[in-house]
């Protein structure tokens, strides 16, 4: 599933267009933020894609205003977040999964916070905090490797969630780390059906 998305964000991006919703003709993407540049989603019950002006059965580039705020409500409370790219995935006419990107200014900054997001996302907040040293050794190793990554799974509930932080190795102290949150809701559709 991760694969796919991923492919087809990178032929979304790779074509130079973004996905269409609806009859906007331009090339903004989907427009689910209001006009204060925020967004705010229940993801503990259903959520109707034709109700968010969503397809029925697609994943959707959304156009993301500067300085947006999104605000996700989770069994276990609320994440409240910046992000700088987002894309929605939509399965049977429900919302199926939601992608969060954006960029941390180095390792610790992501570690840190991973590791105050960790219990709202059910995630092992000993684990996101090695984190810290993972950048630290790749900031300047001298390896192969051009990124480095990890993977940390959990859930809030019927809400899976994971947390991906990527950055590039070998380029010194201060390396920007690229944050992906993965919150996946089909249990909460399927639950609910």
């Amino acid at each position: 599933m991760i694969a796919a998305a991923c492919a087809v964000v990178a032929l979304v991006v790779t074509a130079g267009c973004t996905v269409r919703v609806g009859d906007d003709k331009d090339d903004a993407g989907a427009q689910v933020f209001d006009e204060g540049n925020s967004m705010q989603w229940d993801l503990t019950r259903p959520l109707e894609a034709e109700t968010l002006g969503l397809p029925s059965d697609d994943m959707v580039v959304v156009a993301v205003p500067e300085d947006a705020t999104v605000s996700l409500t989770l069994p276990s409370g609320t994440w409240t977040g910046g992000t700088e790219e987002m894309t929605v995935t939509t399965r049977h006419g429900y919302v199926d999964q939601v992608d969060l990107f954006w960029t941390e200014q180095d390792g610790q900054a992501a570690a840190d916070r991973m590791v105050a997001d960790a219990p709202l996302l059910g995630v092992d907040a000993a684990q996101v905090a090695r984190w810290a040293e993972t950048a630290q050794w790749a900031e300047t190793a001298d390896v192969n490797e051009t990124r480095a990554r990890d993977n940390y799974n959990g859930a809030a509930g019927e809400v899976s969630t994971a947390i991906k932080p990527n950055m590039a190795v070998g380029k010194g102290p201060g390396t920007p780390v690229r944050l992906w949150y993965k919150f996946y809701v089909r249990d909460v559709v399927e639950t609910a059906s």
